[in-house]
């Protein structure tokens, strides 16, 4: 008898054990390879949900190659996102420095579907963000480099489901992304309140994105992001884009571009320095040891410090301090003036690239 109560204590200490402790079942040892994009794969038992996923990972350019740590871009709907978030990256990388992230989907491969069920608040949101946190997010942790920086991105459904973990695990995520809620975005402003009935600050990075289209979404996403300025939160960097001529199909692409630039690409924040102290920068350039004596005009319109050369259109040099300059063109490239001896000169900085003199001549 004692031995059979010893036997069902042990079984008791498991079973609340197991309850509380969620540990990964990766049903093979090593990924397999996903189409030809350089994806990979991990079919994946959920113990909170009690179901089977798909995990996708693309690994950010380099990583076989350094030791570096990693952010990581969570994202639902895994299935389809992963590889317009792959080609998001690679676009923007043409225009900005980009700091590279780890991205994950959670997804369902050639399972049912069931967004509608895990990426609703009203159903299978919490289990699903539990799911996320106790599982997936570990599961990773323990698999790649990875830095304590993670995103949630979410779409339509995943929209609805990324309004909630911002307001109900504010703490979980360092930016959240919400796309087109598939509520109208009508939950956006009451979840909000609710938050702030006990809460007085929101320590987060908040993006929100729509077509143009989804004309009720895109106000609610604008008066969001006013309410939101209004509670004049210290920790809270919040933004909105909303894509022309888009309906809530047509705009996913771009909607999700922005979020990433928005994110992950360094962008300058232009300044206002009076046309009178711009006038100093205007004149005739030569790049320094150029034997063919190219020229390049410096010159003031509409109040802005414009750029020519050999008859292009010209670009106009916007401010980020008081003698250092960006093209919207392309924000990979800076430019620095200085003074020395007396003569001016720029320094021209393509991103991972030996600057370039130029001498002004006159």
């Amino acid at each position: 008898m004692l031995k059979q109560n010893l036997k069902l204590s042990i079984i008791l200490l498991l079973l609340l054990f197991a309850k509380n402790t969620v540990t990964a079942q990766v049903k093979s040892d090593a990924p397999t390879p996903f189409s030809d994009k350089g994806l990979v794969q991990w079919d994946y038992h959920s113990t909170v949900i009690g179901e089977d996923y798909t995990i996708y990972v693309l690994l950010p350019p380099g990583y076989d190659t350094t030791k570096t740590k990693y952010p990581v871009l969570y994202m639902t709907d895994g299935d389809w996102n992963m590889t317009v978030a792959m080609n998001c990256f690679n676009m923007l990388r043409q225009d900005y420095e980009t700091t590279e992230a780890l991205i994950v989907g959670i997804g369902y491969g050639n399972r049912p579907n069931q967004r509608s069920r895990d990426l609703n608040p009203a159903t299978g949101g919490p289990k699903f963000i539990s799911f996320i946190e106790r599982e997936v997010m570990p599961f990773i942790q323990s698999k790649y480099r990875t830095t304590d920086n993670k995103a949630l991105y979410g779409y339509s459904y995943g929209g609805m489901f990324t309004t909630m973990v911002l307001f109900e695990h504010p703490s979980l995520f360092n930016m959240i992304f919400i796309g087109a809620p598939g509520n109208g975005g009508n939950e956006l402003i009451p979840s909000a309140k609710k938050y702030f009935a006990n809460n007085h600050d929101l320590n987060s990075r908040v993006f929100l994105g729509v077509g143009s289209f989804e004309h009720t979404t895109a106000k609610n996403i604008e008066d969001f992001k006013t309410y939101m300025i209004n509670q004049h939160c210290k920790s809270l960097d919040i933004a909105t884009a909303i894509t022309p001529n888009a309906g809530h199909g047509a705009a996913l692409a771009q909607v999700m571009q922005n979020a990433i630039a928005f994110a992950y690409c360094k962008k300058h924040k232009e300044i206002t320095i009076p046309v009178k102290d711009l006038q100093q920068y205007t004149g005739t350039y030569i790049i320094a040891g150029d034997t063919t004596k190219s020229k390049f005009k410096l010159y003031i319109a509409d109040n802005k410090l414009c750029f020519v050369n050999n008859g292009q259109p010209p670009i106009a040099f916007v401010p980020f301090a008081k003698d250092s300059f960006f093209m919207y063109e392309n924000e990979r490239d800076e430019v620095f003036f200085h003074t020395e001896a007396g003569k001016m000169y720029i320094l021209y900085s393509p991103l991972h690239e030996k600057p370039t003199r130029l001498d002004k001549v006159k």
